[in-house]
């Protein structure tokens, strides 16, 4: 006698909409396509990045012959760097992924075009200008505070927007520009280090050049955290509230609120030495508060954005619930926050392990993503999601 299996329950109408209607009004699953002729932000975007990789090009050319071990360790060290920030973006970005090469094309323009074809000669005509309006030995305590924040920021604003431009359908919420924005300005942050690095160097004329940039990545890596991945990751969340779009309704005072704040914390950093009249232990104190305060406005940030991506994954998981593959306490988990995770996993079905509740807690993550890329129907890509979270179940 053959048995019988009973087919899955079918979820109702009303749920299957809802997730049709998350998938398209959050852009999740949306494909990202680089190259676009037609698209003015793409020629523009080549422009940028071409005028300032060519600039790198050329300064590189000029010095690589007496500073070739400065540029090794630079690379090295940075490289290094941007290894574990990238792990850390790639952590808080658990909803629907940022495309690699969306990501790949956010860190170029923001480490090749932004530095050398846009803030390097804003940077000197401001300074140029505060010169001659204040006096050099002012704009020598003051240039760096009330130019770099000014110029390098609405530049890498302006950069995301390219971005942004490329991309519409990706970037749609306000996560989306948080993750994004930290893609531009960690591009641009580790060409600044590398840049530091070279110069440490120069100062020391060729002498001990891997001790001095090493010395250097140290100094800025433990400085690093309130640098320009968060401070762009802020400005790009503003612009994303200021403009506004079919995910997120616009909200000016909010955008603008984040967007000063990027400028003003960078604005203090930078002028730290001048505020603190070269007092070292205060100047100590200074940068302790600003990180905790970046850190604190980052955090308030990704808790406004989290909200509407908490809703998105919750309708799109939702039929999941009424078919069986996942459970209402697993849903509340994945679409929920960390204490959310952790009841999910200390109250788990009978005779499953913590370490295997939390990988269906991940498949269930990468299903809610293969659903979005499939408009919500039954991919191949869906039902082998749903046949790995049987199976962790039946291995348990």
């Amino acid at each position: 006698m053959t048995a019988t299996v009973d087919p899955a329950p079918v979820p109702p109408a009303d749920e299957l909409e809802r997730r049709r209607h998350a998938i398209e009004v959050s852009g999740w699953g949306a494909r990202f396509r680089f190259i676009q002729p037609r698209n003015a932000c793409f020629r523009v975007y080549l422009a940028v990045v071409f005028a300032g990789g060519w600039y790198v090009v050329n300064t590189v050319a000029d010095t690589a012959g007496a500073f070739a071990q400065a540029y090794v360790a630079s690379v090295l060290t940075t490289g290094l760097f941007a290894l574990v920030f990238l792990y850390f973006l790639h952590r808080f970005d658990r909803f629907e992924r940022t495309p690699a090469k969306l990501a790949l094309a956010a860190f170029l323009i923001g480490g090749f075009g932004v530095p050398w074809a846009m803030a390097l000669p804003g940077n000197a005509a401001l300074s140029s200008l505060y010169s001659k309006l204040f006096g050099q030995s002012w704009a020598t305590d003051w240039q760096a505070g009330l130019s770099a924040p000014f110029v390098e920021e609405t530049a890498k604003g302006a950069a995301f927007l390219l971005v942004w431009g490329l991309a519409p359908l990706v970037i749609r919420t306000v996560y989306d520009g948080l993750i994004v924005g930290a893609y531009v300005g960690l591009g641009f942050q580790i060409l600044e280090d590398m840049l530091y690095g070279q110069n440490a160097a120069i100062e020391h004329f060729g002498a001990d050049q891997a001790p001095s940039v090493l010395h250097t990545f140290v100094i800025r890596s433990l400085t690093g955290i309130a640098s320009h991945a968060l401070y762009t990751a802020l400005f790009a969340a503003g612009l994303i509230y200021l403009v506004g779009t079919a995910a997120q309704p616009r909200r000016a005072g909010r955008g603008i609120a984040l967007m000063l704040a990027a400028i003003v914390i960078h604005g203090v950093w930078d002028a730290t030495s001048a505020l603190t009249d070269g007092s070292v232990a205060v100047a100590l104190l200074l940068m302790v508060g600003l990180t905790v305060a970046s850190v604190v406005i980052l955090f308030a940030a990704l808790r406004w954005a989290r909200d509407r991506e908490h809703g998105w994954m919750r309708d799109i998981l939702a039929p999941e619930v009424t078919n069986g593959t996942i459970t209402e306490d697993e849903l509340v988990a994945v679409a929920g926050r960390r204490h959310d995770r952790k009841a999910a996993v200390r109250h788990r079905p009978e005779g499953m392990g913590r370490h295997r509740e939390k990988h269906v807690l991940r498949a269930a993550r990468d299903l809610a993503q293969d659903l979005a890329r499939a408009d919500g129907d039954d991919s191949p890509a869906v039902l082998h999601a749903r046949a790995e979270i049987g199976r962790l179940r039946r291995h348990s």
